[in-house]
């Protein structure tokens, strides 16, 4: 459960980001961001009691991201076919 909610939880932020971000203009740049953002929120869990890290989460939630963005360029790619 915990891995698909890790992927799962990530997908809008590979949707949404490309949309909002115009840097954000191809999946490898939106995928590293979100990576970035991922490692972030890992680190910061430091911080706080009762929180730890996990590279396994890094790696869902980067997965989740690069889902999003390849169903976003999929769909661009597509209607500029069109």
């Amino acid at each position: 459960m915990n891995i698909i909610a890790n992927i799962a939880m990530f997908i809008p932020v590979g949707i949404v980001w490309p949309i909002c971000f115009r840097k954000l203009d191809t999946i490898k740049k939106t995928i590293l961001a979100g990576a970035g953002f991922t490692l972030i929120i890992e680190v910061t869990q430091l911080f706080f009691l009762g929180r730890h890290t996990d590279v396994d989460d890094l790696i869902l939630n980067t997965s989740g991201v690069a889902i999003g963005a390849c169903i976003v360029f999929l769909i661009r790619r597509k209607q500029k076919k069109e």
